[in-house]
């Protein structure tokens, strides 16, 4: 399939395309008259990209996904963090809430509480 066609049924554009074929996400084969020729499963593909790129992955991990021989175990690890994830936006949700009832004074408690624990929580990750 050439570039125009990938893009048509993609709902992608051709600059993306090739943008991700640059970053080594899609494989082009050249014709003899130096067309980019995309292979059948480039749709898979692409489908496949669009949804790692929804659960916020970076264009490396989507890289490392994608070069994976066991991509089976891959895909159930972004689906528990998007789910985890999903979670602490409740959580937050409800924190903000709160956060929205208490006086000025429990406010500025509260934000050097969080400040300092966010600070720990910081030093800790950059320690990995």
């Amino acid at each position: 399939m050439r570039i125009g066609q990938v893009a048509k049924l993609s709902g992608l554009t051709s600059r993306t395309i090739d943008y991700y074929t640059k970053k080594n996400l899609l494989s082009v084969e050249r014709s003899s008259s130096n067309y980019r020729l995309y292979p059948e499963d480039v749709l898979n593909t692409l489908e496949r990209i669009k949804a790692l790129k929804k659960e916020r992955l970076s264009i490396l991990e989507i890289q490392r996904v994608l070069h994976t021989q066991d991509n089976q175990g891959v895909d159930p690890m972004v689906i528990e963090v998007q789910e985890e994830i999903n979670r602490l936006k409740g959580k937050l949700e409800i924190v903000e809430q709160r956060y929205q009832q208490c006086s000025e004074i429990e406010k500025k408690r509260v934000f050097r509480i969080l400040e300092k624990e966010l600070s720990d929580c910081f030093k800790r990750l950059n320690k990995c």
